[in-house]
Order: C-alpha cells, then sequence, then structure tokens
C-alpha cells in the first residue's frame, strides 16, 4: 500500500480521511445559500462551482449536502496537499459505500475504472463533493491525480452526481465549457444580493443605517469574504454610525495575502501585484511595467486562477481587476515600487497619444514639467472625457508656480473648479487667467458664461456663451460643447423647450464630429433634461437608456462625470414611473458611489431622490439622516451653496410631512433669500428645481391652512407653464387648495388633467403620499405609513427593557450587568431602537420612547 507519504508526514490514513471527509460545521448564522447548488444539479449531473477566494463555495456546498444526504448517499472530499495519488480518494469512496478497500493491484487508471463499475453496480444513487480541486495539481502531484477528475466526469455513471468546487480546474477547461451535462455556478452567482447582504448581517444580529447597506454592498461589490471581514473590523472600531470608505481595507490585504498571495509563485506574485496598481491593463503594458519581462504567461496563469480579472467589455484583450480587490492588493507592494509602476504607465500610455488613462497614472506620482506640458496640450481631449476625478487628483499635486505658470493648466483648473461646484474658487481663478495671461477672449468668455450659468446670472450667462461660441475654433471642440450645453440649460431656466431642443442638437453635433463619447452621452443627458420638464417622462427614460449604452462599452465609463449623472437621473426616472421600483435604493447607492468617487456635486440630487423614496415611506428620521449625510460630502468637496439647494427643498417636505411648519418655512427663506422660486439658480443638474420649489412653498401653504396663498402661487406658475412634469405635482397641490376653498368643480377639473397625465406617463402613485387626503379623488391606496402603536409592537421586550434604562440614566455598561448580557448585546440592542425608531442618538431615542408612550 501506498504508506510512504503519511509515514514521512507521521500521519494516519484513517485520520486524514476523517478530516477530509467531514464537511465543515455551519455556524448559528450562517446565511444558507443551497438553493444555489440544489437548483443546478436539478438538471445537470455535474456542478462545476468556480470562484476566487471568499465567495462561500464551501459554505454553500455544506448547506446543500446536508439536504443532499437526505435522499442520496454523500462523499465529501476535500482535496489538498495529501493527494499527491488518487489512493485517498479511492479510499473515501469505499468507506462511504461500507466497502472495504480492495488490494491495490494494476495502475491508478484501472483501480478508478474499478471504482466506477463498484458504484455503478450498487445501484445506490451516490453524490460526490470534491472541494479546492485546484489542489490536484502542482509539482508534487503525480499525473495520476492530476486525471483524476476527467477519469470521474468521462466514465461516470448514471447514478453518480458530481460536485467539483475551487478556484479553478487544474487543467484547461477544454470541451467542458460545451459539455450539455455540466452547470456552472461562478463569482456573478455567489455574489450577495442586497438582499442576501441585509439577511446574513441580521444573523449576525447587526442592524445598519437602511441608507447605508446599498453603499456597503456596492463597496465590496457583493464579494462575501469582503462584508465578513468589513463587519470584524467596523466591530474593532466601536461599530460606528457612519465610517470611511478605508474601514476593513487592511483587514481584507491581510486575507487575500493568506488566501490568495501566499499559494502563487514569486513571479505571478509580482505580476499580480503590478497589475493591482494599473487597475487597468493588457499584455504590453504589464510586460512594459515588469522591467520587459514577457507577461503572457503571467496573463494566461491569471486568467485560468480566476483572480479577480475581468475583460473590458468592448476592449479586446484588456482587462481590469475589481476594484476594491485592487485597492487591497495595491497595499501588499511597495511604495517605491508603486510610483515606479505609475511612472512607466504614464509613459506608456503617453508614447501611445492616451491622455485620459495617463492623466490618471500622472496623479499618483510626482508632477515634472515634461508631465505638466505634455498633458497641457492634451487639455481638449482630457476636458472632453468629463473625467473630472482625474484632473482633481493631478492639479493637487501642482504648486501655484506651475499652476500659474500655464495659461492651458490655468484653464484646467478653472473648468475643473466649475464641473465640482466651487465657484468661488473659479472665479478667483478666472479673475487670475484674464490678469495674468491676458487670455483668448474665446476661452475667457466660455468660462465666464459658465460660471454666470451655474449661479443663475441667465442673461449675462447667454450672452457670453454665445460670443465664446462665435470665437472659438472647430478644434477646441471639447469648450464649444460646454458653453454650448450651458446655452441649452440656459433655455430651459427660461422655460423655452424649444430653444433648448435647438442648442440640444448642436451640442450633440459637436460632440458627434469630435467622436467623444463621453460627451454625446452628456447631451443625451440634456436630451432627457429637455423631455423629463416637459412632462414625457418615458421618452426621457429612453434618452437616458441610449446615453448608457454609449458609455457602457467605453474603456473609462466609472470615470466619466457623464455616466454618474445618467445613471442617477435614470434611476429618479425608474422612481417616478415605478420601473423595477424593488432596485431603487441599489441603483441609487450605486450612482452615488460613482458620483462621490468623481467628486461630482450632482451627487446631491441623488441623495434628495433618496430621501424623498424614504419619505413616502414614512421614514422621515432615516431621510433625514441621509440629508445630513449628502450635506457631509458637498461640506468636504467644499462647494458652493447653490449645490445644497435639493438637500433643503427636500427636508423642507419631510419637516411639512412632520407637520413641522416653521422649521420648513425657515429653510426655504434660507434657500430663496428673499426671492421667490424662480430665484433659485436654475442651470443645476436637473433643472427642475424651480418648479420643485415652487411646489414646495405651495405644500407648505395649503398644509399650514393658507389656502388663498397656496392657489395665487400655483395660478402664477401654471399661467406661465401649463405643461411640464413639476407642473402635474403642482396642479395636484392647486386642486387640494380649491377642495379646501369649496371650488369642486374646478378641482376636479385639474385632477382630471393630472390623471391624464399620470395614465400617458406611467407616473408613480406613491408621490402622492405627499398629499395622502388626495390619493382618494385619483382612486389611489395609501401607502401604510408607520403609527406610534406599530412602533411600539415593533420593539421587542428586551429593547424596551433598554430604552427603559437608558432613560434612567444607565451607562451601556450598567445596562449590561444590570441585564445580565454582555456590552456588546447592549450596544446592538440599542442600535435596533434607534434604526426601529428612526432616530440618531440615545436622547432622540428616550424622547420619541416617551413621546410613543413606550416607556
Amino acid at each position: 500500500m501506498e504508506t510512504g507519504l503519511f509515514a514521512s508526514n507521521g500521519l494516519n490514513q484513517s485520520g486524514a480521511l476523517l478530516f477530509k471527509t467531514r464537511p465543515p460545521e455551519l455556524s448559528a448564522g450562517h446565511l444558507d445559500r443551497s438553493d444555489l447548488i440544489l437548483s443546478a444539479l436539478a438538471t445537470k449531473p455535474v456542478l462545476l462551482c468556480l470562484a476566487p477566494a471568499g465567495y462561500g463555495k464551501t459554505l454553500a456546498l455544506a448547506a446543500a449536502a446536508d439536504v443532499i444526504k437526505l435522499n442520496r448517499t454523500l462523499l465529501w472530499y476535500q482535496c489538498d496537499r495529501l493527494d499527491t495519488s488518487p489512493f485517498l480518494f479511492i479510499q473515501a469512496c469505499y468507506s462511504s459505500l461500507g466497502l472495504e478497500t480492495p488490494e491495490k493491484s494494476g495502475t491508478s487508471f484501472e483501480q478508478l475504472l474499478h471504482l466506477l463499475d463498484v458504484i455503478k453496480g450498487s445501484q445506490r444513487p451516490l453524490t460526490i463533493v470534491m472541494d479546492n480541486i485546484e489542489s490536484l495539481s502542482g509539482e508534487l502531484v503525480s499525473e495520476d491525480a492530476s486525471d483524476l477528475i476527467q477519469v470521474l466526469v468521462k466514465y461516470r455513471p448514471d447514478n453518480l452526481q458530481l460536485v467539483l468546487s475551487g478556484h479553478h480546474l487544474p487543467f484547461p477547461a477544454g470541451n467542458y465549457l460545451l459539455d450539455e451535462r455540466f452547470a456552472w455556478v461562478g463569482s456573478d452567482t455567489l455574489a450577495f444580493t442586497l438582499e442576501e447582504c441585509g439577511h446574513w448581517l441580521q444573523a449576525q444580529q447587526v442592524v445598519l443605517r437602511r441608507e447605508a447597506l446599498p453603499n456597503l454592498l456596492s463597496k465590496i461589490s457583493g464579494w462575501p469574504a469582503g462584508l465578513a471581514l468589513w463587519l470584524m473590523a467596523w466591530r474593532c472600531a466601536g461599530m460606528p454610525d457612519r465610517w470611511s470608505g478605508e474601514l476593513g481595507i487592511q483587514e481584507m490585504s491581510e486575507y487575500l495575502s493568506g488566501e490568495v498571495i501566499s499559494a502563487l509563485s514569486p513571479e505571478l506574485r509580482e505580476s499580480l501585484l503590478r497589475a493591482a496598481v494599473l487597475g487597468t491593463f493588457n499584455e504590453s503594458l504589464l510586460s512594459d511595467v515588469s522591467g520587459g519581462r514577457e507577461a503572457h504567461a503571467d496573463m494566461q496563469e491569471m486568467l485560468s486562477r480566476r483572480l479577480y480579472i475581468r475583460e473590458v467589455p468592448g476592449r479586446p484583450e484588456w482587462y481590469r481587476m475589481e476594484p476594491l480587490i485592487s485597492q487591497c492588493l495595491t497595499r501588499l507592494l511597495k511604495h517605491s515600487e508603486r510610483e515606479r509602476v505609475h511612472t512607466e504607465a504614464y509613459q506608456w500610455f503617453r508614447d501611445r497619444n492616451e491622455p485620459i488613462a495617463a492623466l490618471y497614472h500622472a496623479g499618483q506620482i510626482e508632477v515634472n514639467s515634461e508631465s505638466s506640458q505634455w498633458l497641457a496640450e492634451q487639455s481638449d481631449t482630457i476636458l472632453a472625457s468629463l473625467n473630472i476625478s482625474g484632473l482633481l487628483n493631478w492639479l493637487d499635486q501642482l504648486n501655484d508656480d506651475q499652476l500659474e505658470g500655464s495659461p492651458a493648466l490655468l484653464q484646467m483648473a478653472c473648468w475643473t473648479d466649475l464641473f465640482t461646484y466651487r465657484l468661488e474658487a473659479a472665479g478667483i481663478l478666472i479673475d487670475k487667467l484674464g490678469v495674468m495671461h491676458a487670455p483668448q477672449e474665446a476661452e475667457l468668455a466660455a468660462l465666464q458664461g459658465y460660471l454666470a450659468g451655474l449661479k443663475g446670472e441667465l442673461s449675462q450667462s447667454e450672452r457670453y456663451c454665445k460670443r465664446a461660441l462665435e470665437l472659438l475654433p472647430p478644434e477646441r471642440s471639447s469648450v464649444r460643447f460646454l458653453v454650448t450645453s450651458m446655452l441649452t440649460s440656459v433655455a430651459m431656466a427660461h422655460r423655452d423647450p424649444d430653444a433648448a431642443r435647438l442648442w440640444n442638437r448642436y451640442a450633440l453635433d459637436i460632440a458627434r464630429k469630435a467622436r467623444q463619447p463621453s460627451l454625446v452621452a452628456m447631451a443625451h443627458l440634456d436630451h432627457a433634461r429637455i423631455e423629463f420638464n416637459r412632462g414625457h417622462v418615458s421618452r426621457c427614460l429612453t434618452l437616458l437608456n441610449q446615453g448608457l449604452d454609449i458609455l457602457e462599452t467605453h474603456q473609462l465609463k466609472s470615470t466619466s462625470m457623464a455616466y454618474g449623472r445618467l445613471m442617477v437621473l435614470s434611476t429618479a426616472v425608474s422612481w417616478v414611473t415605478g420601473i423595477d421600483s424593488q432596485q431603487v435604493d441599489v441603483r441609487l447607492a450605486q450612482a452615488l458611489a460613482l458620483c462621490e468617487e468623481n467628486s461630482d456635486p450632482s451627487a446631491s440630487y441623488g441623495y434628495a431622490i433618496r430621501a424623498l423614496n424614504l419619505m413616502g415611506e414614512g421614514a422621515y428620521g432615516q431621510a433625514l439622516s441621509l440629508l445630513d449625510d449628502g450635506e457631509r460630502f458637498l461640506q468636504e468637496r467644499r462647494v458652493d451653496f447653490v449645490a445644497y439647494a435639493w438637500l433643503h427643498t427636500v427636508r423642507s417636505n419631510i419637516w411639512i410631512s412632520q407637520h413641522k411648519y416653521r422649521r420648513a418655512h425657515d429653510c426655504l427663506s434660507a434657500l430663496l433669500e428673499g426671492a421667490d422660486a424662480a430665484g433659485v439658480a436654475r442651470c443645476e443638474y436637473s433643472s427642475l428645481l424651480p418648479g420643485f420649489t415652487t411646489l414646495t412653498m405651495a405644500r407648505l401653504c395649503l398644509m399650514s391652512g393658507r389656502t388663498q396663498e397656496c392657489l395665487d402661487l400655483t395660478d402664477d406658475w401654471l399661467r406661465d407653464t401649463p405643461n411640464g412634469f413639476m407642473s402635474v405635482f403642482i396642479r395636484l397641490i392647486r386642486a387640494g387648495a380649491l377642495v379646501m376653498n369649496q371650488q369642486s368643480s374646478e378641482s376636479v377639473r385639474q385632477l382630471d388633467i393630472v390623471k391624464r397625465t399620470f395614465r400617458t406617463e406611467g407616473v408613480n402613485r406613491q408621490l402622492h403620499n405627499w398629499l395622502p387626503d388626495l390619493a382618494s379623488f385619483l382612486a389611489v391606496p395609501a401607502m401604510a405609513k408607520q403609527t406610534p402603536s406599530t412602533l411600539n409592537v415593533a420593539l421587542s421586550d428586551r429593547e424596551k427593557d433598554v430604552v427603559k434604562l437608558m432613560a434612567q440614566g444607565l451607562s451601556n455598561q450598567e445596562i449590561a450587568e444590570k441585564l445580565f448580557i454582555s456590552l456588546h448585546t447592549v450596544k446592538t440592542h440599542a442600535r435596533k431602537v434607534n434604526v426601529k425608531l428612526g432616530t440618531r442618538s440615545r436622547t432622540q431615542a428616550i424622547h420619541l420612547a416617551k413621546e410613543l408612550m413606550i416607556i
């Protein structure tokens, strides 16, 4: 018998087999995902479950094994370094069948064939689960062991099911990819969904703010191990209400170092870490940053091992590492080596005249005069990419002398500040540009016109932008597009959709001639905004999807400001129409993450829509908390007050819903500063703000009993803008005021107009929760609201005990001692109380609990 290996290691064969054939025990808090395995086995006799480390393959198989063994004989077999030959596996199979292992005779191949004959002759349904199959390859593994899986698959009897799991196959897949007997489960299937993420956290007795969960899922990209490691880091950090994007990164890096990096050869390890620094790469680039060493073999190995790398859509032979994995693995490389890789990557892209990719790597290294001059020469292409985060990172490396010494660099800095709504800083730089460099009149007029538009100085903006268009040469396509886009917004602010559409067609023509996908997508966004303002919601959604499709296959879509904005507005329109309403919060979280990564203040619109969604469900506390997050994001970016307008207007609506009319009035007054709704800066992201502000003011008047003032406001708006998206809801408010004024016939006429629009455009009825009393007129069922009694029932007895002791002034440690529970459990109960009551602090929870007579 083959005992040499065991003798040399001091191991007992029976002990090794006992360990290798025992499925892992499932913890009490595990998430049962056996359905992923069982559904695949229901139709196919062979299942290949292949994914990188951390996707929960083994746990899913262990949960499925508990179900399989109810109806079939089950053999669990853990492949490892002991499988230098098939002997241990053969012995385990005979043991599972209750048979003695026959004396060794013949080759390993003949022994396997004899085993399969025995399985077939037994007529017992048998399922063999082999985990960590990647161990069946390597220098110490015999050819017989490497062939084990192929023999089992090729000569498998009908009563045998095979489940093969691991990071990768120990041999090229070949015709397995075409074999109809095979079911495949990969990382896309095993990645956590939002629902699974929530269920898993609940099983760990963790309750997060509802709005935080989609953000967390987006960060980890559904990676189960990433979620578990983040949770460990979060608990170690004291379970904070808010956390930085760096939380858990160190723990994930250590996990990957132990589970992935340590198993690689030194050459492959270095190639993988350099690929992580690059983020997006091809074979030529990876070879170049590897000191000229041919990277072909390493590339093929990384792809076959499924090392978190995917092909870039629409760009053959280019690959992208998962951003979170890239961030974690980059830390494992020395700083000097990272700088060298970025420097050589910058030079590689520069030599191939790819300024957008070169800009990213230039932003990671020390700026020199050569790179500054070259990138300044590429300013039109860089602006056309709308890669604002790349510009910010690079410009932050420049000192004042470098920046102010070049008119081209100074202009790029001006545009960057304008894109990010840092209007005061932009104004200062534009003044410097005019004084220090005496730039061309066209360039200066373009900057001045764009700045005036963002401030709401419409006439001045229109004059400057038209002058810039007259003077700008055709090769300055990006600046010509930007001023034309601003003229589109000015026309919308003047409530002239026909003029807006003419300017938009001109902008689209400029973008197409320049062959710049980001500008073409931005032109589609402007067109969608026009249709949205007109009230053509379905047409708007079509245009937004077209814009997203344009960028979907673009190599740098995630860095384009246009992509994040398209996603935000697309999700907002989906919310309005009720399309895919279950995924609205997830999609908004993804869109917000993109906007935040790109330092785009348009994220404030996404925060506003998410808060409106929560408000419609009666979750006022969570909605206000989310708006605070939005304000914090804008404050960190030092943006102008105009970017806060959506947040403040939504906050006013929440306070109206809570009958806090004084707060709502003060908030709107601060926003308007003595002007009417038309005084709100109007060249903002969605161009709906003036109408939304009017709607909010009219709603405040109606709900606080000032019906005549409400009628005057709505009449003024509808006289100038009888059609349009916001006009529909302003009519709804007006109908309510008419009912209260005993003008029923006119109210019915207004409601008939609203009904027709809702039917035509498919507007989501949950928006009526702003005015539940009017829902009956439209035969719309009101959404259930959270009442004090339902809140009271939602708290468990233990949670009520914790609240009562909190109200008595006891600390968390004192509560733990009083109730004979751990400090961690007390914090968990306190967090659940805050979530259920919609409060953000101990004081608020105690106050609301008393108000609701819970204590």
